[in-house]
């Protein structure tokens, strides 16, 4: 399949798409728009995965739905107290 047929192929496949397709079709542009795009080796070095996460977490801070700090290591030295024996 050449390229005029792969365009018009994925043409009619968008106009049939349902909202979710759309949306992963939406991302899939972004990121690789993204990708080729950017000059930050660790940016390009990031899995897809990895970069979803990021901006998963990002939106959870800008909507406020984090942990503090003081609760995150309260917590951690509760279920790991072996590892801070030297603290007071």
């Amino acid at each position: 399949m050449g390229l005029p047929e792969l365009k018009r192929k994925i043409q009619m496949q968008i106009e049939n798409a349902d909202e979710r397709l759309l949306r992963i079709v939406s991302s899939v542009f972004d990121n690789y728009l993204n990708d080729t795009t950017t000059d930050d080796s660790v940016s390009n070095s990031m899995s897809f995965s990895e970069k979803k996460a990021i901006e998963e977490a990002l939106i959870q801070v800008k909507e406020h739905q984090t942990i503090p700090h003081e609760m995150v290591m309260e917590e951690t030295k509760e279920k790991y107290s072996k590892y801070f024996k030297n603290e007071n």
